[in-house]
């Protein structure tokens, strides 16, 4: 049996799901949202992962960052470790792709950096 707080809608439901052989089971719902959200947070949890990145010749030293679709937890750490170390250089504008593939993960910057004059 796990527990979760439903964060799809302002309720904040506490869910439990429980699992046995055949189904999944999930309670404490009042939507169907917080079904979906039980049942997905079960078999596959995934988050977005948000970081900053370092920058070379630019206003600033680092700039916002994140993937570009939710990752699996699993790969939560490994993708900010490996993303710290990296660096990018100036201008940097927001929605610009940082790196197309770190660790299969498309990275994007959520903020701009002007070149440094």
């Amino acid at each position: 049996m796990k527990e979760f707080t439903c964060i799809m809608c302002p309720r904040g439901c506490r869910l439990t799901a429980d699992s046995d052989l055949y189904e999944l089971t999930v309670s404490g719902n009042a939507c169907e949202r917080g079904r979906e959200y039980a049942e997905s947070e079960y078999s596959n949890p995934v988050r977005t992962v948000t970081f900053n990145v370092g920058v070379s010749g630019g206003e600033r030293r680092v700039v916002s960052a994140r993937t570009a679709r939710p990752v699996p937890l699993s790969k939560v750490l490994p993708v900010a470790r490996l993303a710290r170390r990296m660096t990018v250089f100036a201008p940097v504008s927001a929605g610009d792709v940082l790196f197309p593939s770190l660790l299969g993960e498309k990275i994007i910057a959520t903020s701009s950096v002007a070149k440094a004059e």
